[in-house]
């Protein structure tokens, strides 16, 4: 099995309050036959001037069979389920980091990470 993650901005008056995307992301990959989620979690943000930290993304692991055809199947179906623009696709290809990344104008394909 393989790994890969999304990486989701957390957009304000957007909030999913009951996780539903991550329901739906794990349907459709299910159905699919390309994977599954398997969990999710919160990150947050910098401080803020009162010292508080807003939740920034929402970060969804998911493991896959085929890494080619999960981002596939991901980049049609994130749009469809509102996902806002600045979603990230994380992923490996031959031990070298990549992610897609959803700009207005469409995805924007293997790009490197550093670090």
């Amino acid at each position: 099995m393989l790994f890969l993650y999304v990486k989701i901005p957390v957009v304000k008056d957007a909030f999913d309050q009951f996780h539903r995307l991550e329901d739906n992301i794990d349907q459709i990959l299910t159905e699919k036959g390309v994977g599954s989620v398997a969990g999710w979690g919160e990150s947050l943000g910098d401080a803020l001037p009162d010292g508080s930290r807003p939740v920034a993304f929402t970060r969804i692991d998911v493991d896959v069979a085929d890494i080619a055809a999960a981002r596939a199947v991901l980049q049609v179906s994130l749009p469809t389920l509102g996902a806002p623009t600045g979603t990230e696709i994380h992923y490996t290809i031959d031990q070298r980091n990549f992610n897609d990344v959803y700009r207005q104008s469409g995805w924007l394909l293997e790009q490197p990470v550093l670090g």
